[in-house]
């Protein structure tokens, strides 16, 4: 019985003559000891620098090699024949005005939604925990009770937040902390609502 490497070997053997002779004129030449020639662009550089004579200060070439890291400078250049005029004495004793951000809509509905998300974030705990940590009784409801406490909460805070205009274009940061405190106060009204609710 023969092994592989014995039919590896003579299979390598058994080249015939037209694979030598294809194989020989494929194998590329390289001399290790001769020039290589060198490409036609760069032959004509070479050629530009010996013509060129040869510079005598080694330091001054050495820095225009590197000359690609130079400090970056003003293009426009600074005339002292056109000075910035100062405010003068009326304008700095005028009363500053507040500036407002501009917001757009995106941006109020992204805020009313993390507003109502922070506002919330006791029962959205509560929410996940009964997922991780709950009873299997809770699992397998879904926790159903905790889910409908959570929603119930973002979504009347979500209201709120919106019928108020929170963080719309033109309010300024107080009114919408008076509209943000406003919406926590209805949040802690709320349980005693329910109370007087099923009371009734």
């Amino acid at each position: 019985m023969s092994s592989s490497r014995d039919f590896v070997e003579s299979y390598v053997k058994k080249k015939d003559a037209d694979t030598a002779s294809y194989l020989a004129e494929q194998q590329p030449s390289y001399d290790a000891k001769a020039d290589t020639p060198l490409p036609p662009q760069q032959e004509d550089q070479q050629q530009h620098q010996q013509q060129q004579p040869p510079q005598e200060d080694t330091a001054s070439s050495s820095s225009s090699f590197f000359s690609f890291h130079r400090a970056t400078t003003n293009p426009i250049p600074s005339s002292s024949s056109s000075p910035i005029p100062e405010p003068t004495q009326k304008e700095q004793n005028a009363p500053s005005k507040p500036v407002y951000a501009v917001r757009s809509l995106a941006d109020q509905r992204q805020e009313i939604h993390d507003t109502a998300l922070a506002n919330c974030a006791d029962l959205n705990v509560e929410l996940l925990n009964c997922f991780q940590h709950g009873s299997w009784w809770d699992k397998a409801k879904m926790c159903e009770d905790q889910k409908q406490r959570f929603w119930a909460c973002f979504h009347q805070q979500k209201k709120f937040l919106k019928d108020a205009n929170y963080k719309n274009p033109i309010s300024t940061p107080e009114e919408d902390d008076h509209t943000l405190m406003k919406a926590l106060q209805s949040r802690k009204d709320e349980p005693q609502q329910q109370e007087s609710a099923t009371a009734q």
